[in-house]
């Protein structure tokens, strides 16, 4: 049989505009996060990891005495293992965050060394002058330059798909970076089959047959769609599948982090509080802060805080209504603390009492919530979950603006309720790091 022809990426949302659904496969090639669809061989790249720090180590030990000094080793070897600890931690965290998609390999090598080496060679650095501390450092800046250039290197396969026609895989089609064509299936170089496996497949049941022959597996079609947009399936979602158990210790480990995090920060935060209190109130004439009754964990109501970014007599009527991203009502101040996260801080104070976590969705007003309720479905299953200062949908959108950006918001929100961990929890500082740098998702 003849193979289609993939298009490029520049042409394919051209197609997706015009082409109507098919009743043939359509061949599509994806970029998806590793061991998702494929399973890679691992087995030398990690030899190569493993091998690497001891290498790292003999070579700065001959480089400093032009031999390997068994009396150097001695002396080294407890900060020795702290960076093992730090390098195993980066190599971890690095293949889990792999997992996710719009992590590419040199940014989760840039995350994962940020949370690992970079602390411990921070700790290093307040060592007395000395050759242990000189070698440990040449160590530690030798493990960073060997995940960056690695994850530099390093690009995703590209997976075959084949993807049986129907509404919901043409919804697949319409993810940005999906390069596809229309033909006849083709007869080998497949990774797989994605249907919609809650819709009728007639018509397809001889593709399915031949290549369940071959042992090609075949993937629901809400699967591939999680993996290419870090979204969930809106329209294929059900109870059960949003209705993941997290891991049993995890919600310890998550409200300890928070208390950690909050008050470990206060030297810094408590500062930039102070400073973002008297800028407002030099400003314009009103109160410091604004509080807004809002929808928390289970829909409870609780009062949220946060700086005032507007001019008085616009925060204060509690309206329900979406932030504008040229929106005349914030003050000059605000919409500096808005750009650098700075006027959610006094939600710590939330975050003490337990009505908000630093991570999870951003808790709603609640004459919102309870438009949507009857608007979007599943709309309620975000609130499983306590609301948090940031989040999954904070970092790859921002706020929503309208009832389309609140299904896609939705859609990210109900992906961390599905995966919550503390990797990802992890992932979401990163990234949270990297929006208040670049400015994207603050309004």
């Amino acid at each position: 049989m003849a193979s289609p022809t993939t298009l490029t990426e520049e042409t394919a949302s051209e197609t997706n505009a015009d082409a109507a659904p098919s009743a043939r496969p359509i061949l599509a090639s994806v970029a998806l996060p590793p061991n998702r669809i494929r399973r890679a061989k691992t087995l030398w790249p990690k030899l190569l990891h493993a091998a690497v720090l001891p290498l790292l180590v003999g070579l700065a030990l001959f480089g400093y005495d032009g031999q390997v000094s068994v009396e150097l080793m001695q002396r080294t070897w407890p900060i020795m293992a702290l960076l093992t600890g730090a390098y195993v931690g980066a190599w971890i965290l690095s293949s889990r965050f792999e997992r996710f998609p719009f992590v590419g390999r040199l940014e989760t090598a840039v995350a994962s060394v940020g949370i690992t080496l970079v602390p411990a060679g921070i700790v290093l650095l307040q060592l007395p002058a000395s050759p242990v501390r000189t070698l440990a450092l040449t160590v530690t800046l030798g493990c960073v330059a060997w995940f960056l250039v690695t994850g530099w290197l390093q690009r995703y396969r590209r997976s075959r798909l084949l993807l049986l026609s129907g509404e919901a895989t043409e919804k697949t089609l319409d993810v940005p970076g999906v390069s596809f064509g229309r033909g006849e299936d083709p007869s080998e170089g497949l990774d797989g089959i994605v249907a919609d496996l809650h819709a009728p497949l007639s018509g397809f049941q001889n593709v399915l047959a031949d290549q369940g022959m071959k042992g090609l597996p075949v993937y629901h079609v809400s699967y591939v769609y999680e993996l290419l947009t870090a979204r969930v399936f809106l329209p294929d979602s059900c109870d059960a599948s949003v209705n993941i158990q997290p891991p049993r210790l995890y919600p310890y480990a998550k409200r300890a982090m928070d208390l950690a995090l909050v008050l470990g920060s206060l030297p810094i935060t408590g500062p930039l509080m102070v400073i973002a209190a008297v800028a407002i109130r030099l400003e314009s004439s009103g109160p410091v802060l604004f509080w807004q009754e809002r929808v928390g964990k289970d829909g409870e109501p609780f009062r949220m805080v946060k700086f005032r970014s507007m001019y008085t007599g616009n925060e204060g009527e509690d309206r329900a209504v979406f932030a504008d991203e040229e929106d005349n009502r914030v003050t000059t101040v605000g919409q500096i603390l808005r750009k650098l996260r700075i006027d959610e801080l006094p939600q710590f104070w939330n975050v003490l009492k337990g009505e908000m976590s630093l991570i999870g969705p951003r808790p709603e007003q609640a004459g919102l919530v309870d438009y949507f309720r009857g608007e979007v479905e599943l709309y309620d299953h975000r609130h499983r979950v306590r609301p948090g200062i940031t989040g999954w949908a904070q970092v790859h959108q921002g706020y929503a603006d309208d009832q389309e950006s609140t299904r896609r918001k939705l859609e990210y929100d109900l992906y961390y309720v599905k995966h919550q961990s503390v990797t990802l929890e992890l992932l979401i500082v990163y990234l949270t790091l990297k929006t208040i740098f670049t400015g994207f998702g603050a309004r």
